[in-house]
């Protein structure tokens, strides 16, 4: 066993899931997953306070995000595509869009392309409160990957890559009745 390998068996995961910090200053493996969680966190925090200051719930703000987004790029938007997305029934979408609606966040409109259909697209003060609330933040996260070299950018694209694939794989296990 060298070096390396006994730092890291005094830094295995407990029984509860957390990981030590490495001694020296060089991150390393375990380092760079606790930074990830730190980032996580923070985030989950910035997201809590923009619901609170937003009045909504997690599942709204997703909604959202997804139709921002889906507008941005000229997708139209209709409630199932929603469910889709959100991976929510239904009953549950239609709860959800017709709140969104009664809050100012969202509006039914006629399908451009289906007259029998009716699209739901984000109104002006969802953009504006949504820039308003997470413009300053999404800036500064652009600033951070844009100071990265390209061969930093592409190394960090395949460790995130990497990290959800093997996320992902560990639910569909689950899914399928294997264990984490």
């Amino acid at each position: 066993m060298d070096v390396q390998d006994e730092r890291h068996d005094a830094k295995a995961v407990t029984s509860n899931g957390y990981w030590y910090p490495g001694a020296d200053s060089n991150p390393d493996p375990v380092d760079v997953l606790n930074l990830l969680r730190r980032y996580r966190d923070a985030e989950r925090r910035m997201r809590a306070r923009t619901r609170d200051s937003m009045r909504m719930g997690e599942t709204d703000l997703v909604a959202l995000r997804f139709l921002l987004r889906a507008t941005r790029t000229g997708k139209v938007v209709r409630q199932r595509d929603l469910a889709e997305a959100l991976e929510i029934s239904k009953p549950s979408v239609s709860a959800l869009v017709d709140r969104l609606i009664r809050d100012g966040y969202v509006q039914r409109v006629a399908h451009p392309d289906d007259r029998r259909s009716v699209a739901i697209e984000p109104t002006q003060k969802t953009d504006e409160e949504v820039r308003s609330t997470l413009g300053v933040m999404h800036r500064r996260m652009l600033a951070a990957a844009e100071s990265l070299t390209t061969e930093e950018l592409a190394v960090v694209a395949r460790f995130l890559t990497e990290l959800t694939r093997s996320v992902e794989d560990v639910a569909d296990d689950v899914d399928a009745g294997g264990e984490a």
